[in-house]
């Protein structure tokens, strides 16, 4: 299936390419686009839809962005299509990021779920001893351009249930790093079939894979990062408890 792209809304200089990432299934939340339209950072936002799988999605949507316009905008937001942002969430992530130095590759905002997974994850300061641990940090965070263009995303679908950590262990490997907007914040609703939903033993493989294509490297070039190895296998990234 060829990625379908919507062009949800426009601005002839856009700041933020805000990219939501569909499968067929998937409609956007009227809560997502009413929540949306509480930012006064001018953005584009457009919807990618296919069904193979969400890297793709994001791909696909920043390449055809870039062939039609020629250029990308500064910055870039992936956001779910169940997102239920704070008011002026996105305008918050953008003061925090725009000025920083160099190393400072995204802004990511607190977050909660409700549904079967209820728990909260509050923005707290960047922590590589906790993040090659556990993933704290949501995909739906506001990323230089830059750094998406020189990292580049993780295309393996074999991550799709831990992508947003194995992307942002792939960052700080290459020498960027986080920074927290409690100010900002979203909720997302969490059902049984969420890709946070998997089985124990689904978690422990896709979290061995992870330890040794992303967290393995980053020992041998940062010894000083310490933690418990037994507790990689076993990971739960989204546990209720």
């Amino acid at each position: 299936m060829i990625t379908q792209i919507n062009i949800l809304k426009k601005c002839d200089n856009p700041e933020i390419l805000v990219l939501t990432p569909l499968l067929p299934k998937h409609k956007i939340s009227r809560e997502t686009k009413v929540t949306l339209k509480r930012n006064k950072t001018p953005i584009t936002w457009i919807s990618c839809t296919n069904n193979q799988n969400i890297p793709k999605n994001h791909n696909d949507g920043i390449k055809w962005y870039k062939n039609k316009y020629k250029k990308l905008p500064p910055y870039i937001l992936f956001l779910d299509n169940d997102i239920t942002l704070s008011r002026k969430a996105i305008d918050k992530l953008y003061d925090k990021l725009k000025s920083t130095p160099p190393h400072i590759g995204y802004a990511y905002a607190s977050f909660k779920y409700e549904g079967h997974i209820n728990k909260e994850f509050p923005a707290v300061p960047f922590d590589i001893n906790r993040l090659v641990k556990a993933n704290y940090i949501s995909s739906n965070s506001l990323f230089k351009m830059s750094v998406i263009e020189d990292v580049g995303l993780v295309t393996n679908d074999f991550y799709k249930r831990l992508l947003d950590w194995a992307f942002l262990l792939k960052c700080y490997g290459q020498g960027f790093m986080g920074i927290p907007t409690p100010e900002s914040s979203f909720k997302a609703i969490s059902s049984v079939n969420d890709v946070s939903a998997g089985t124990n033993d689904d978690y422990k493989i896709k979290s061995k894979r992870v330890y040794n294509k992303f967290i393995k490297p980053l020992l041998a070039n940062w010894p000083y990062i310490i933690f418990d190895l037994a507790c990689i296998p076993c990971v739960r990234l989204f546990s209720s408890s």
